[in-house]
């Protein structure tokens, strides 16, 4: 039996509304400012010991300091997309939200749109700071001005996109932000590995869809054969997100608060 009560009469709340405020409940989350900003921190830790590890101007190994250094940066957008979701349930909270805004997509839809901005804007502030730091510490050896690098920074963005919004959409599934962490890693790193076992050419195929492989040459101008190109890396993980969204949406429809 849900527990939601039914609209007042006469009032309609639009979207942009809903949107604000899912954006007031983040920026009022002092763990939210914390973990965004950890996210470009520690990316750039990383990126600082790998370029003192792995010395030598060369556009390679710029790129390569930026690639592991996002790591650090990815995991935290994951816990940041489950937060946008999730902490409405820890809180009790959503019996509220979901009474003000009855046909709950609108809800949704705002959150993963909260998600899908957040994990642009720090994980294209990120690798954007990430290259700086990459050319500064190897002495060169690449340029924001040099072919493919601003193709980079753009699938950079927009996999912290991908990410953030994988984690609210799992959230919004599993209402648990530790359970909803391992799920989304799970699904994004763990589980094409599994599939790629299948000794058969179509599962090592399929389990290169996967976001967390789709990925593998969005942090490099020469293009690994082993894996999709950054056109169909992207393709394939706005087909994946998108339907992550339709479940989720369909889910919180289905599920009492």
């Amino acid at each position: 039996m849900t527990t939601s009560s039914p609209p007042v009469a006469g009032t309609r709340v639009s979207f942009g509304g809903v949107f604000a405020s899912e954006w007031l409940k983040f920026r009022s989350l002092r763990s939210s400012w914390w973990l965004a900003g950890s996210a470009i921190v520690g990316t750039l830790l990383i990126v600082a010991f790998w370029s003192a590890a792995v010395p030598g101007a060369s556009l390679a190994n710029v790129l390569a300091a930026v690639a592991n250094g996002y790591i650090v940066c990815g995991l935290l957008l994951i816990i940041v997309g489950t937060m946008i979701s999730t902490s409405d349930y820890e809180n009790h909270a959503i019996t509220v939200f979901l009474a003000a805004v009855p046909s709950r997509t609108p809800i949704v839809l705002a959150k993963v749109l909260l998600a899908a901005i957040i994990g642009a804007v720090v994980g294209g502030v990120a690798g954007a700071l990430a290259l700086a730091v990459s050319i500064a510490l190897h002495g060169g050896g690449a340029s924001f001005g040099d072919p493919g690098v601003l193709r980079v920074l753009g699938d950079v963005a927009f996999y912290g996109a991908v990410l953030c919004v994988t984690g609210t959409t799992v959230g919004l599934v599993f209402r648990s932000t530790i359970a909803s962490v391992g799920v989304a890693i799970g699904y994004l790193f763990i589980v094409p590995i599994i599939i790629s076992l299948v000794p058969l050419d179509a599962f090592g195929l399929f389990s290169q869809t996967f976001p967390g492989n789709a990925s593998s040459n969005f942090f490099g101008v020469a293009v690994d054969p082993g894996h999709l190109d950054p056109v169909s890396g992207v393709i394939a993980s706005v087909i994946w997100t998108t339907a992550w969204v339709v479940f989720a949406v369909v889910w919180v429809k289905r599920r009492n608060a």
